[in-house]
């Protein structure tokens, strides 16, 4: 019997270690978050307009106030066109910005904290425009 549960044993053990492998950060690490999320100065215009577009998909801005600044960040950096587009716009869209070279996750925010990155997403777009 021992001879027939050690190699299961020691299949699943080695598996156990490869699913470990696959986190994007080592268990146990802290993802970035707090200042480098609301501090939105080093992002490029089209991370940002990707993020606003993210803002507006998921509500934590309305329509009015999240689609203008979007809209001018786009017409202005060709941040979407026909023939192609920014990785920054799509990693946006999908609510990771990076900033200063260091990636931040909006998913991993409490809905207040990804408001107010939001709200300050529109305001670091005005200079911008």
């Amino acid at each position: 019997m021992l001879r027939r549960i050690a190699p299961a044993a020691i299949l699943a053990f080695g598996l156990g270690f490869s699913a470990n492998a696959a986190y994007a950060l080592p268990p146990g690490a802290t993802p970035n978050l707090g200042v480098g999320t609301e501090n939105l100065t080093g992002i490029s215009p089209d991370n940002l307009a990707g993020l606003l577009n993210y803002c507006v998909e998921l509500q934590y801005l309305s329509y009015d106030e999240g689609n203008p600044p979007l809209d001018g960040l786009i017409a202005k950096y060709k941040s979407v066109n026909m023939t192609g587009g920014s990785m920054d716009y799509a990693t946006g869209t999908a609510g990771y910005m990076t900033r200063n070279g260091t990636r931040y996750d909006m998913a991993v925010l409490q809905i207040d904290q990804r408001k107010t990155t939001c709200q300050n997403a529109v305001k670091a777009a005005q200079p911008m425009l």
